[in-house]
């Protein structure tokens, strides 16, 4: 795909708009918080399988194909990575102010995710070799975790019959298993 890529790019030589709006596409598909705004919502009226499915596969597929594209269009990352971080910077600190207000465990985890992934795009756009590693390593392992604690917050909601955070706050003295996850 590289090489290939390379090829047509310079075949029919492509303003740098173009690459922006391609790098847009992929924007849509990871979670950030200005494109992401249906995103909790979604989790939030989804059966359980359907989050964990979402959380764990769906929206790290944006990620994977802005980690192709950054090997492909670096230049781009010099011309707009002010842009992108702080698009990415903004993003994160509004979800962590919404996070701060939430007492809905299943919208609690949506929102975290969005300001997690962030840092996944912070990465990839630095163009570094450590900026490709660490988001990678967050895609991963957020596709692991993530699928996890949706599936807790499952296991509390059959316990108390609420996902409300107030009604489950005390929930690990009377199981302390649930610690172990």
């Amino acid at each position: 795909m590289y090489f290939d890529l390379i090829y047509f790019i310079n075949q029919l030589n492509f303003n740098r708009l173009f690459w922006v709006f391609f790098i847009f596409a992929f924007m849509v598909k990871v979670p950030l918080y200005i494109f992401h705004l249906w995103l909790p919502k979604a989790h939030v009226e989804a059966p359980v399988s359907g989050s964990m499915v979402l959380a764990g596969v769906l929206l790290k597929l944006g990620g994977y194909g802005l980690i192709r594209l950054g090997n492909i269009c670096i230049y781009l990352s010099f011309n707009f990575s002010r842009f992108f971080i702080s698009l990415s910077i903004y993003g994160s600190f509004i979800t962590r102010l919404i996070c701060l207000r939430q007492v809905d465990i299943k919208s609690l985890i949506a929102y975290s995710s969005v300001g997690h992934i962030a840092l996944v795009v912070r990465g990839i756009i630095t163009s570094s070799y450590l900026g490709f590693l660490g988001s990678l390593i967050i895609i991963i392992s957020h596709g692991l975790v993530s699928s996890g604690i949706f599936c807790l917050a499952n296991i509390t909601y059959e316990i108390v019959s609420s996902r409300s955070l107030y009604l489950t706050k005390g929930l690990l003295i009377i199981f302390p298993s649930l610690s172990l996850f």
